[in-house]
This record gives structure tokens, C-alpha cells and sequence, in this order.
């Protein structure tokens, strides 16, 4: 009997060593899946910011979904851009119908976006043109980059800055790309940015060579030759005679924010690219710069009626601008541009999927927005600089994974008050739970959730030589020497119509004319001959 218990026991023992050595294996197993899956060292969100430079709101099918279909479709019923990666996002996440640049020029707005202040608190009304000017971004203004640097995040940056003074003349440096860019008040400061390697000051080139050293330049585009392969990321490699490593800009700052995205995916960080398209020139690689050649593109109905109002009494900015004449040329442009929007939508899925075999998608928030819109041929005009609706109001996307539970960014929301890119730092800090130094700029977090604060005034402002406040449905701009113009954008979707003068929109125009006296207040932009055209329309 004793010999028997004895059996039993040593199988008993044996038996739990078992138990003991699956329960190992298993635990192993989990930790190195937990690993895998690289959970920050904090609860921390990531944060990956993408900038495009110059984009048409309408060429992004989740902003096409929110207008009727003359609005939607402005260039014809068939010319028009798949975004399923844009689209996906603003599923999951918020969509902002009625967000504004505050300047609708790059390094104003581009300023704003970075900092929370309106460009001209800062001394940068419009672009730096040449050196010696001051228009840049001082090192004592204190960036969204230098907050969460301070609060533990990597940050980082690759692509456009646009943010430093001229260093020529000539405005932008027209043969060589200036890397990592810096304040000419204090050449070590770095904005906030830990790695800004691949940050470069201005220009829209669209090719990147590396060079033997491992260092990037500007390639000669005029001798841009495929090579007919492609590199470790599936993207088309080509040649510029100086180097066999060229690659479109677009891919290329993808590349970028891969790698850093694969050098810090167990920590928190912030992470911007700044893809210089789809601003000009009008031109995208293969296969896109053909993808839309066989379809018919329509000049936008504002194109026909600004060109017949051409001899009228009309302001400037309602008037042709003449780059856009050529019709074949625009057409050709159109093709091009939808182009390149398709290609920075698939670059997009690159970024996404990265984060989704990192397994940090879910505890990452991306930001998808751009400096300024882009006419495009609206109002027989091209770029930017006006008050219109193509040219003003710039696309923006924020989205925090896609089925994680009690994301930081709700799902499936369209906001129609309206805002402006002053706003992004406060309520970018506050969703990161990340105090904010004061700014000019709201924090529009709690219109994520529905919360609308009862003191939340529908306004936001942009000013580019004129001055303009907006709400979700009027605009007044205000321009010295001109006459004021108060648009209805529900009533004349096409902003052809001024209705200062009508009776019915009296107490709307005193109402954004004092918002517009509030914002010089804000801004510290004190200019006598706006105050008088508010006086008048006030004492109406």
C-alpha cells in the first residue's frame, strides 16, 4: 500500500511539473505576443499628423458625401478621385465640414497650425520673399512640438516646413532644398522637433535623391528615368544621373515616416509629414500621371460665370486671374492633380497599414489636413489667396483606429461648426491630456463628443490682406477700398452673390462685422480702414 502512495505521489509530482512547464510555454507565448503588439511604455496616444499643400476639399470622396452634386462634382460626373484610405478615416473617426485655413497662403497658415496663434500675432502675414524680411517663425514662440517634447513624446517631422526666413532674394531657394531648417534667431533651436532630419524649408520638388553618403537632395527632375524595379517598400525606384536611389516625393516621405514610425513604436510620439503636393507643379509618376486621361473634364460652372462677369465692377479676387485662360492646360491640370491625390491616399494606407502589423493603430490618432485649399479653375482662378470656398476651407480629418473601445476621437461624426487651423494645438494637447500654454486658438475637443460648451460662438476667422469671418452658413470679407461682401453659402452654393445690401441679412452683417472687430482684438491687428468698413456697417 505504501509503495503504491509512493507511485502516486511521484506521478502527482510529475504531473504538476508538466502542468507547470505548458502554463510556462503559454506564458512565454503571451509575453512575446504582448511584445509584439509594442504597447507604449505609457497609455499615451501616438499621434501621426499628414499635411498636403494646396488641396481642393472636393477631390476627397468623405467631403464630397457632405454636398449636392453640383457642388461634389464640380469638374464633371466622372472627374473625380477614389480616397478609400481618407474615407475610411473619416468613418472611423470626425470629419470637419466647415474648417479654415487663417491665412490662405502657406506660411501664414502653416504657422497658425503649429503654434495656436493667428499669423499676424506672430509678424508673418504672408510667405517669406526674400532674405532679411523677419517673416518666420521666432524661437521664442513656443510650438505643439515643444509642449510634447516636454510631456515625454518623440517627436519628429519630414517634409515641408516652410517656417524659416528666405535665404536668397528670390524668395524660396530655387536650386537646392534647405534640410532641417532652422529660426535665423537661433540657429539650435529645433522647433520642438527631436528629429528633423528630413524636414526641408519650402519648394514643391517632386523628386528626392539620396545620395552616396546616405544624405537626401533635390533631384534634377529634367533627367528623372525609371529604372524598372522597385525598392524594400514595393515603390518604383529612378534615376536622376547622380544617383540610381531617386524616388517620387510623395513615396519618398512615406518611406520616412515608416522608418520612424519602426524606431519608436514602443514609445509615445508625434510624428509629422508634410507632403508638398498636391501643389504645383501639376505633375505626378507613373502609373497615376495617366490614371484620368480618358475622362472628360468639365470647366466648374464658376469658372463660365466669372469669366462672363470679366468686364463687370467686380473685385479683384471675383474676377479671372488669368492663369487658368487656357483651357486645355487646366483640363490637363485637373487630370494631374486627381493624380496626385490618389497616390497620397495610397501612400495614406502605407502609413496605416505600418501601424496596424506595429499593433499601435488602435492607440494611435491621425490627423489628415492641409494648409490651404486650391481654386483649381473655381471662378476662373488658380492656387489660393481668396475667401472662396475652394481656396479657404481646407479638409480635415481626425480618427483614432478603428474598433477599439472608448477611442479619444468618436466614430462616424461630421461637425458643421465652423473652425480654423488656430484651433488644432489646444484641442490636440487636451485630447492628449497635455496642459496648453495660452493661444488664440479654441479647443474644439469637447464639439468631438457633443458636449458644446453653452457659451460656444459659431465663428472662426481668416485674414489674407482681406478679413473674414465665418460661421457655419455666412461669411463677411472685408477688404480695404473694396465694398463689403456677405455671402449666404446655402443660398448661393457658387458665391457669385453679394448680399450685404439685402434687408433680410442686416443683422447677420453687424453681427460678423463685430466678430470681425473681436478678432483684431484677439489677433493685436489693428488696421484703421477695416475699422472704418465696420463702423459703416454697423451704424446701418
Amino acid at each position: 500500500m505504501k509503495k503504491i502512495e509512493s507511485l502516486s505521489t511521484k506521478v502527482y509530482f510529475k504531473i504538476l511539473v508538466y502542468l507547470i512547464l505548458v502554463i510556462s510555454f503559454f506564458s512565454c507565448a503571451n509575453t512575446k505576443e504582448a511584445k509584439q503588439i509594442n504597447k507604449p511604455e505609457n497609455d499615451k496616444a501616438n499621434v501621426i499628423w499628414i499635411i498636403t499643400d494646396e488641396h481642393n476639399f472636393r477631390t476627397i470622396g468623405a467631403y464630397r458625401d457632405q454636398l449636392p452634386k453640383d457642388q461634389a462634382f464640380v469638374w464633371g460626373d466622372k472627374a473625380y478621385v477614389e480616397t478609400p484610405n481618407l474615407d475610411k478615416m473619416a468613418r472611423s473617426g470626425v470629419i470637419f465640414n466647415r474648417m479654415y485655413c487663417s491665412a490662405a497662403v502657406c506660411t501664414a497658415s502653416r504657422a497658425s497650425m503649429m503654434t495656436g496663434m493667428y499669423p499676424m500675432t506672430l509678424g508673418i502675414p504672408n510667405n517669406s520673399n526674400k532674405k532679411g524680411d523677419g517673416k518666420y517663425l521666432k524661437s521664442n514662440v513656443t510650438t505643439i512640438a515643444d509642449v510634447l517634447s516636454d510631456a515625454g513624446y518623440i517627436t519628429g517631422y519630414s517634409g515641408k516646413w516652410h517656417l524659416s526666413e528666405s535665404r536668397t532674394d528670390r524668395g524660396l531657394d530655387k536650386d537646392k532644398n534647405w534640410w532641417s531648417p532652422y529660426p535665423i534667431d537661433n540657429p539650435n533651436d529645433t522647433y520642438g522637433f527631436q528629429d528633423k532630419r528630413f524636414m526641408f524649408n519650402g519648394g514643391h520638388d517632386k523628386w528626392i535623391g539620396v545620395d552616396a553618403n546616405g544624405n537626401p537632395y533635390k533631384a534634377n527632375h529634367k533627367a528623372i528615368k525609371p529604372l524598372g524595379r522597385n525598392d524594400k517598400y514595393g515603390q518604383p525606384l529612378y534615376t536622376d544621373g547622380k544617383s540610381d536611389n531617386v524616388k517620387f516625393t510623395t513615396d519618398w516621405l512615406t518611406d520616412k515616416t515608416v522608418e520612424f514610425i519602426d524606431a519608436h513604436k514602443e514609445k509615445s510620439f508625434f510624428y509629422v509629414v508634410s507632403i508638398p503636393d498636391p501643389h504645383t507643379p501639376n505633375e505626378v509618376r507613373a502609373p497615376y500621371d495617366t490614371l484620368f486621361d480618358e475622362v472628360e473634364i468639365h470647366l466648374p460652372k464658376t469658372y463660365t460665370q466669372a469669366q462672363a462677369q470679366r468686364e463687370e465692377k467686380l473685385p479683384k479676387w471675383q474676377k479671372p486671374d488669368g492663369k487658368s485662360d487656357d483651357k486645355k492646360r487646366l483640363k490637363r491640370d485637373v487630370r494631374q492633380y486627381l493624380g496626385m491625390v490618389k497616390l497620397i491616399d495610397d501612400n495614406i494606407g502605407r502609413i496605416i497599414k505600418k501601424l496596424k502589423d506595429e499593433g499601435i493603430f488602435e492607440n494611435t490618432i491621425i490627423m489628415f489636413s492641409s494648409d490651404h485649399g486650391d481654386l483649381l479653375g473655381e471662378h476662373a482662378r488658380s492656387n489660393k489667396g481668396t475667401i472662396h470656398e475652394a481656396s479657404a476651407k481646407i479638409p480635415c480629418i481626425i480618427t483614432q483606429g478603428e474598433t477599439g473601445k472608448n477611442p479619444l476621437i468618436p466614430r462616424n461624426k461630421v461637425v458643421n461648426l465652423a473652425a480654423n487651423n488656430t484651433d488644432w494645438m489646444p484641442t490636440f494637447l487636451s485630447l492628449l491630456n497635455v496642459d496648453c500654454p495660452k493661444v488664440a486658438g479654441r479647443d474644439i475637443s469637447p464639439i468631438l463628443n457633443g458636449s458644446r460648451p453653452a457659451d460656444w460662438k459659431d465663428i472662426t476667422y481668416t485674414r489674407l490682406g482681406h478679413y473674414a469671418a465665418i460661421t457655419e452658413h455666412y461669411k463677411l470679407h472685408l477688404a480695404a477700398k473694396e465694398k463689403p461682401w456677405l455671402f449666404d453659402i446655402e443660398a448661393d452654393s457658387s458665391e457669385r452673390v453679394n448680399f450685404i445690401d439685402d434687408p433680410k441679412y442686416t443683422t447677420i452683417a453687424k453681427k460678423l462685422a463685430k466678430d470681425v472687430k473681436n478678432y483684431m482684438v484677439l489677433a493685436k491687428d489693428n488696421n484703421p480702414k477695416i475699422q472704418k468698413l465696420i463702423d459703416n456697417i454697423l451704424t446701418k
